[in-house]
């Protein structure tokens, strides 16, 4: 699937690097990393403001900001493999090396930007774990992962027709392009697992990067359950996960941004 460059930008630390953090690059030489957020929308929308408080914890701490506007979620079905090109291309400037940071859904592409650039740290925050050779419903609907009567979990409960249909195509090796294309239409207009999209399809990896992995886990985390993200941390990325008393799901970039920036610099 071509990739719509239009969607695609830098927004390169304008309104996010101050004077101080160019001072402290300066300092420290070009080997400085540069973290990386995707975010849904231009570098003015609410998405990318709320990322602003993590943002002005890293120029504290000298590192450099970037924001990649990325295809926005709802707006196609559009598989991991083409956000994660979609953020390659952005990125083919950036000289220094790169840490990129994936919340919740986002967690689906990070291993495949590390499989298809260098990176130097991929930080994965309260974020879905991918597994080589499986598509994420599968993980969602067999393990413990989200958290009952969640909006999470009624997501996944009320797509259970779309999975059952995601999984027979599944186990059919004649399954054609045409099936699978109108079971994507039936993804996109409901209205549970069209939230969801990139559940349903099968992480191409046969084996995750070779690359220095953090997991972050909020300890209130209210949609992906605490326990399972950190079980996943250690069994798949081979990570000790960082635990962050308090934080929830979508507040952990806010309220505890201080906590998870010290979490991912550690060590940079």
């Amino acid at each position: 699937m071509p990739i719509d460059r239009r969607t695609l930008l830098v927004a390169a630390a304008t309104g996010f690097v101050s004077v101080a953090t160019r001072a402290a690059r300066a300092t420290l030489g070009p080997a400085v990393a540069r973290f990386v957020i995707n975010v849904a929308g231009p570098s003015t929308s609410l998405a990318a403001r709320s990322w602003g408080p993590l943002a002005a914890e890293f120029q504290k701490r000298g590192f450099p900001t970037t924001l990649v506007e990325g295809i926005k979620p709802n707006s196609s079905f559009t598989d991991n493999a083409t956000r994660a090109a979609g953020i390659v291309a952005a990125l083919k400037d950036i000289t220094e090396p790169v840490v990129l940071i994936g919340i919740s859904n986002e967690g689906g592409y990070l291993p495949l930007v590390a499989a298809a650039r260098p990176v130097r740290r991929l930080v994965y925050v309260n974020a879905c774990i991918p597994q080589p050779g499986k598509a994420f419903i599968e993980i969602a609907t067999t393990e413990p992962f989200a958290v009952p009567d969640s909006l999470l979990d009624k997501l996944i409960k009320g797509a259970q027709p779309i999975t059952d249909e995601f999984l027979k195509l599944r186990a059919d090796p004649g399954a054609t392009a045409s099936q699978w294309q109108t079971f994507r239409d039936h993804v996109q207009a409901s209205k549970y697992a069209s939230a969801m999209k990139n559940f349903y399809e099968v992480c191409t990896l046969t084996v995750m990067p070779a690359v220095d992995n953090v997991n972050i886990s909020g300890a209130a985390d209210d949609q992906i359950r605490p326990a399972w993200e950190q079980a996943a941390a250690r069994r798949v990325l081979n990570v000790e996960p960082v635990v962050i008393p308090g934080a929830t799901h979508t507040d952990i970039v806010t309220t505890h941004a201080v906590e998870l920036a010290d979490a991912a610099v550690r060590g940079l």
